[in-house]
């Protein structure tokens, strides 16, 4: 497959992103999306007329090939048992059609050996033997290596999965502080002279996990929507070059970093039409707290000015 695409998925997200999946391939008027709550999905999330069944899996291990394998046949097996268990309720959802594929769809593919195991299971639980399986119908596993142009659809419509907020771990933040901290802490004491060092400790640590959590954010843009990515750096590159050339402007430092804030927001806002406020602002507060730990955003003090 051409495209990367992100493997470690929460199940409730992959769920929702799986439908949208389904929903380009088939058209949504086509889907019929079955609620869980009420008596489980009978081993069907999503039903369409043209006889395709479909049931989400994400593994919860997506580096151990053999973890992930093992949780895949074990996902087919119970869910494949079920279309036997509640073959009348299929049957009525069906309303006289056939189903022809019944499909379990994952965020990858990496073991062959899950498609032998799927295919072993429709003869374990005598499948075919059900009234409203079609003389032709197979189960398959498939991954987003075959929904490759449905992906690029939804990425060039900015769409697919949101973009989601990951904190930052404890040991993530400390080890970034280990390498920048001083420099972070200089930079804010030439710049907020009269802050006392508790307040600055703490905010030198609000920043760090202000860069990380953009950077993660940043990161899914890059592997889920990469034109608003390129959108991104176009404007970052647009706007450090205006600060190399004329600064920050004059006033207090505080005054200097809100109205940069505010300045990122807006351009950041007209670029990324598509994102939402908070997304927005969390790249925003980002950019500047990177800028602080990498020198773009100098304040007045610096050696040699």
């Amino acid at each position: 497959m051409s495209l990367d695409v992100k493997r470690d998925w929460d199940g409730a997200e992959w769920e929702s992103f799986a439908r949208r999946l389904v929903q380009m391939r088939h058209g949504g008027q086509n889907v019929q999306t079955v609620p869980d709550k009420v008596r489980g999905d009978a081993g069907i999330e999503y039903l369409t007329t043209d006889g395709c069944c479909y049931q989400s899996y994400a593994p919860t291990q997506s580096t151990d090939t053999a973890k992930a394998s093992s949780a895949m046949k074990a996902k087919a097996s119970r869910d494949l048992r079920k279309l036997r268990k509640n073959r009348q309720t299929i049957e009525a959802w069906l309303g006289g059609r056939k189903m022809t594929r019944w499909i379990l769809l994952c965020p990858f593919l990496d073991d062959k050996s899950v498609i032998s195991h799927v295919h072993a299971k429709t003869v374990d639980f005598l499948i075919h033997e059900l009234d409203f399986v079609s003389k032709d119908f197979h189960a398959l596993v498939q991954s987003q290596a075959d929904f490759e142009n449905e992906l690029t659809t939804l990425r060039s419509r900015s769409q697919g999965i949101p973009i989601t907020m990951q904190t930052p771990s404890s040991a993530q933040t400390l080890a970034l502080r280990e390498q920048v901290g001083v420099q972070l802490d200089v930079k804010l004491k030439r710049g907020f002279p009269n802050m006392p060092a508790d307040f600055r400790n703490k905010r030198v640590t609000e920043y760090i996990r202000a860069h990380l959590l953009c950077a993660d954010t940043l990161e899914q843009l890059n592997l889920e929507f990469p034109a608003l990515w390129e959108a991104y750096r176009r404007t970052l590159g647009s706007e450090e070059l205006r600060l190399q050339s004329v600064g920050s402007g004059s006033g207090e430092t505080s005054e200097q970093m809100a109205r940069e804030q505010r300045r990122l927001e807006l351009q950041l806002s007209e670029a990324l039409p598509s994102l939402d406020s908070a997304t927005i602002t969390r790249l925003a507060t980002g950019t500047l707290a990177t800028w602080l730990i990498d020198c773009p955003l100098d304040f007045e003090g610096e050696t040699g000015r």
